[in-house]
């Protein structure tokens, strides 16, 4: 025993060498496992003079697990002996050790852990060996085994004197155990464990559940004075048995006599209220449960107590909401129980309902919140009740009435919420959020809840809910209207309504603004009407608009209170957020009130508006005031163009922090304040954009906002040389937020209008040709720091975003920059930025067809030798982990989505253009034999067959330009087909011929025949092929969904090569195909004309063949292929696909 001992003390010793640790830690493990140990253990345990605690416990961790190795029903092997054994050895040590002054001292783990193995103990052998246990444990107590009735004559058989607390204490930790390897739900078992613990539940209800019923009854009348904590022990077991034994045992006039009584000692009432609770809980039919509650007189027994504290108030609230829980589904159980038994429940839940009333308004919010559940339930019903068209009773509409305002109250905040203080730190000391603390975030909960309520009411009853929003509301504004609003009071001057108001009741008019439109919105859909003919709507009308339920109308008038009452005048936190939150949420309102714009725009741009003292409020505000600025035209925005730039200017002076920079990269995924300053930037754009501004203003206004970045960036650009520039970061942290702030500026001003229809060389003009001037400035200088500094990945952001922003607003006059953006970002760029580059000129070639052509075609190169640069590189090496992986995936699905994008934007001449021409096979065999085929990457195969069949479309089918790409349909081929006859030479050139003569390319010319003769024998020795082992790839499902979605895009691809044929070919190599070909009618004539005559007949054939296809089913596919619409061929070439997947070879 002592080797044990030391090996148990080195092992939990942190001090110990590791290996000795190790040592002793494998010897621990060899006991554990030994055939014996647990004999060792059972004596080390239990030996005089006791040893030390975590010996101790090793060894009742022995002793498990040799119980544990005797099977659930402890019957392999000699098990049994051993059991009893051990039962024998720890019941004498209970016995003699516990009795005593021992079991005070002892550790609590060890008097847990030694219960814990009793309870395994008792499991493995009470069906067998040990029936007893239960007798034995309560005999331990010195309480009689108990039987029959509960009376005070059989607790006189018992008396003080006879009762061991401190086994009783032991006692309950047992049966705590038991419970919880019996039925809690936290506890994994296994099949056959749950078989056992069912047997062994079903015989403890013979017998031994009684007798714990009779212990637990003795403990309650003689120890409840002496030992309230035994007390509480016993009601939390007797909660927890109650679920799954008699309920009689426990539901009587003895023992509900005692828990009733329980329920006026201070120390106990809570655990009283608590096992009340899972009585009530309990599973039950629904008569034997109201039985039940009409026997425990819950309802009254609740009224008459005495709620003093917060404490006991939650638990008898718990109570209140389970009995309402149970008493409504009696009540709504029409089929399970009789009419009058309904009616019984429906009259207890009524009288309950001021109960719920009373806990709803209590100020402790967890006492609120402890009976939402049943209330939530009521309003269901009557909900439910309302769609059914039944009325709702007289008791029910009170409580409705009653309920409502309660609601309403508690959406304030408590008087003792605590707000932090303004602080005098800088801008960049904090990151532009409002922190949501522990407390404001239950506070959040709970009036999300209340919310959730209230909504309900709305549905249920619209004119109460109208009467009292808009009573509360029009009260607080008009009290603030009168007498002010203050900053730092909670309550009101004078009584509640009267005087000053405080910022609780202030917060709760702006919210229930918010709310009413919010409901208004998810019922009836919110549009304002215009203002009605001599009456502007901006007067004290709420009253005037209370009607059958929530309006625009009513709502209109709410927020021209809300505005009129100057309640944004107080600097508290709480409400400058939620006031601007709702102008920019009802926007639609200051369509028909255009007079109540220029308030708002002073309360914005004053001292409780964007200059907030509280610097966790300012940056939200610059958020909505970009908002609020972005809903409204240029005409109502020009007048307030000078003040607006005036009074943000200096919240604009830009500070660069290196510190948010962080890892490798040298870029950051927030840029802290500066994030927020760029709403002010670009509300600053939208306020110089409109076309009713002068000129000369905007000219000189834009002066004051880009000049002092022009100057910073020039001025850093000039201190120093472009190699001393990259080696500092703070200095390129700010040279990239002048240039993204620059950019924030133009992003303001609309994009411009781009006929994508028309080949016209310009688009309509929308800036002046001074505003134009100054944003062709802001390029050049962009492309000159991004041409010296493309090294740092900072800038390379910076002048993606700020050029490409110029791109949408100069339009074709920002296109000479492309090329200078992506040639630079190309040279440098990381995988992840070329991500963003592709998707950039993806937009820009749908945009600004057809004259992008001569840009696109020249980066056409650069980029795909730039992106497969990436693709080989991690061929070659591998990717180091699975965020590159990933990235690597996007940077294929960008790439193809680009090359997709410039054949949906008619450009396909671009391939053929005299630099390009001669990489057109270079460019798709990567396309066709490896990204089409990967099954690893189901979205970049669909794309990748998309292309393909875009560029057959593009140079086999019409190669003339007739017809664009984004779309193919029945009409489209006919239109090719008819072409001679149904076009003529006086039609206008359409997009994709527009964009060849920008190149100087003809369809007709040896170049073009050339690149499309060498694309044909491509397409017919690789695409073809591929159309047919990509779905026989290794991981290839047809399961998967997106899996099909290949498949449909190969299906179209086959087409295509059907309407491909060539008929100068000659079918001579394999005129067998033609003898068992006839030319059905396709509704896809192909060019070629008679279907025996198309050589891709030929090469479809040949590939079936080649997989061991029969001639039977080449023919079969062949005719499908010619004969069926999309939809039907999508569906036979799955079947086929599925078939050729079952069987080795289609004979």
């Amino acid at each position: 025993m002592e080797q044990i001992e030391e090996a148990v003390r080195c092992a939990l010793d942190p001090g110990s060498a590791p290996d000795i640790k190790s040592q002793a830690t494998q010897y621990c493990e060899q006991v554990k496992g030994s055939s014996d140990g647990w004999r060792v253990c059972l004596d080390l345990f239990t030996a005089v003079p006791e040893r030390g605690p975590e010996v101790r416990l090793f060894a009742l961790q022995t002793i498990e697990a040799m119980i544990a190795d005797a099977g659930i029903r402890g019957d392999v092997g000699d098990a049994p002996a051993k059991l009893g054994t051990v039962r024998k050895v720890l019941l004498e040590f209970v016995s003699t050790q516990y009795a005593g002054d021992r079991y005070r001292t002892e550790p609590g783990f060890i008097k847990n852990t030694l219960a814990h193995t009793i309870t395994m103990l008792a499991l493995a052998s009470y069906l067998t060996h040990w029936p007893t246990f239960l007798q034995d444990m309560v005999t331990l107590t010195g309480i009689s085994d108990g039987k029959g009735s509960f009376d005070e004559q059989s607790s006189r058989s018992v008396t003080i004197n006879d009762i061991n607390p401190a086994l009783v204490d032991f006692f309950n930790r047992v049966l705590g155990s038991l419970d919880d390897e019996l039925v809690s739900r936290i506890v994994p078992r296994s099949a056959e464990e749950t078989a056992r613990n069912t047997e062994i539940k079903d015989a403890m209800r013979v017998a031994d559940v009684n007798i714990i019923a009779h212990a637990w009854y003795a403990i309650l009348v003689h120890l409840s004075d002496s030992r309230p904590d035994l007390t509480e022990g016993v009601l939390r077991l007797m909660g927890a048995y109650v679920s799954w034994i008699d309920i009689n045992l426990v539901v009587n006039q003895s023992f509900m006599r005692i828990l009733f009584g329980l329920l006026q000692i201070p120390a106990l009432r809570c655990a009283a209220c608590r096992c009340l609770v899972d009585i009530v809980g309990k599973g039950m039919r629904p008569m034997e449960k109201l039985y039940l509650l009409q026997f425990l007189g819950i309802v009254d027994a609740m009224k008459q107590l005495e709620i003093s504290n917060t404490e006991f108030a939650n638990e008898v609230g718990k109570l209140a909401n389970v009995t309402g829980i149970e008493l409504k589904a009696i009540w709504m159980d029409k089929g399970a129980v009789a009419s009058d038994a309904g009616a019984a429940a429906e009259t207890m839940l009524e009288q309950l309902l001021p109960l719920l009333l009373s806990f709803l308004s209590h100020k402790s919010p967890e006492v609120t919140s402890s009976v939402f559940p049943v209330v939530n339930d009521l309003l269901a019903v009557y909900k439910k009740m309302q769609r059914d068209g039944v009325a709702l009773n007289a008791n029910q509409q009170e409580f409705l009435t009653k309920l409502l305002p309660v609601l309403v109250d508690k959406l304030q905040y408590s008087d003792d919420y605590t707000w932090p203080l303004p602080t005098d730190a800088a801008f960049g000391d904090n990151d532009g959020s409002l922190d949501e603390d522990d407390d404001e975030a239950m506070f959040n909960e709970l009036r999300h809840n209340l919310r959730v309520f209230i909504d309900a009411i709305g549905q249920i009853a619209p004119e109460l809910y109208n009467s009292v929003i808009l009573a509360t509301a029009k009260g607080i504004f008009e009290q603030c209207n009168q007498h002010g609003v203050s900053f730092d009071r909670a309550f009101d001057e004078g009584d509640k309504g009267r005087g000053q108001l405080g910022w609780i009741r202030a917060e709760l008019g702006i919210y229930l603004t918010q709310a009413y439109g919010e409901l208004l919105s998810s019922s009836k859909g919110l549009r304002f009407g215009a203002p009605k003919h001599g009456h502007s709507g901006t007067g004290n009308q709420a009253s005037d608009a209370i009607s059958a339920g929530p309006s625009a109308e009513s709502l209109k008038n709410l927020l021209s209170m809300m505005i009129q009452s100057n309640v944004i005048s107080s600097s508290h936190p709480s409400i400058a957020p939620m006031y601007f939150e709702n102008v920019v949420r009802f926007g639609g309102y200051f369509e028909v009130q255009r007079e109540a714009v220029a308030p708002v725009l002073t309360a914005f741009l004053g001292s409780t508006g964007v200059h907030h003292p509280y610097n966790t409020v300012r940056p939200r505000i610059w958020y909505f005031l970009h908002r609020f600025v972005k809903q409204l035209p240029g005409s109502v925005l020009a007048p307030f163009s000078s003040d607006f730039i005036s009074a943000v200017a200096s919240l604009l002076k830009v500070n660069a922090d290196a510190a948010v920079l962080g890892g490798t990269s040298g870029v950051a995924s927030s840029y802290g304040l500066f994030d927020s300053q760029l709403f002010l930037f670009e509300a600053c754009g939208m306020m110089l954009a409109p076309i009713e501004l002068d000129d000369s203003t905007r000219m000189a206004l834009l002066q004051h906002l880009l000049g002092p970045l022009f100057s910073g960036a020039q001025r850093l650009m000039n201190s120093k040389s472009a190699e001393q520039i990259l080696q500092d970061a703070q200095g390129l942290l700010q040279i990239h937020h002048y240039l993204t702030a620059i950019g924030s500026v133009v992003k303001g001003f609309p994009d411009v209008r781009v006929d994508s229809k028309t080949t016209s060389a310009s688009a309509p003009q929308q800036l002046s040709p001074s505003t134009v001037q100054v944003f062709l400035k802001a390029a050049d200088m962009c492309v000159t720091i991004l041409g010296a500094l493309r090294a740092n990945q900072l800038i390379r952001e910076a002048s993606r975003f700020t050029l490409s922003r110029m791109l949408g607003v100069l339009g074709a006059e920002a296109l000479p920059y492309l090329s200078q953006l992506a040639n630079s970002l190309v040279s440098s760029c990381a995988v992840e930025e070329l991500v963003d580059l592709l998707g950039l000129l993806g937009q820009v070639v749908f945009k600004f067809k057809p004259r992008v052509a001569p840009t696109a075609s020249e980066l056409l190169l650069p980029v795909i030798s730039k992106v497969y640069g990436f693709l080989d590189q991690v061929a070659q090496n591998g990717a180091t982990g699975t965020d590159e992986a990933v990235l690597l995936q996007e940077l294929q699905k960008a790439y193809l989505s680009w090359i997709v994008a410039i054949f949906n934007s008619d450009l396909d001449c671009i391939f053929l253009a005299p630099q390009n021409v001669h990489h057109l096979i270079t460019i798709f065999r990567p396309i066709a034999a490896q990204l089409a085929t990967d099954p690893s990457n189901p979205q970049c195969q669909r794309l990748a067959f998309s292309a393909l069949t875009k560029a057959i479309q593009a140079w086999l089918v019409d190669p003339q330009g007739w017809n664009t790409l984004a779309t193919l349909s029945s009409a489209t081929v006919a239109a090719i087909n008819n072409k001679a006859t149904s076009l003529n030479e006086s039609r206008r050139p359409l997009l994709r011929q527009a964009a060849a003569a920008a190149l100087g390319l003809s369809p007709d010319s040896e170049s073009s025949k050339d690149a499309y003769s060498q694309f044909r024998d491509f397409v017919m020795s690789t695409v073809l092929s591929a159309c047919f082992e990509t779905p026989t790839r290794p991981g290839f499902s047809l399961a998967d969904a997106q899996m099909l979605l290949v498949v449909s895009e190969i299906s179209s691809l086959l087409q295509m090569i059907l309407l491909a044929g060539m008929p100068e070919i000659v079918f001579g190599t394999d005129p067998s195909i033609v003898m068992l070909m006839r030319a059905p009618q396709l509704p896809f004539p192909p060019i070629g004309g008679d279907l025996n005559e198309n050589p891709c007949v030929f090469y479809v054939s040949k590939v079936l063949r080649d997989l061991g296809c029969s001639e039977h089913v080449v023919f079969d596919f062949v005719q499908a292929l010619a004969s069926l619409d999309q939809k039907q061929f999508k569906k036979y070439f799955v079947a086929f696909l599925s078939r050729s997947s079952s069987e080795p070879s289609l004979e």
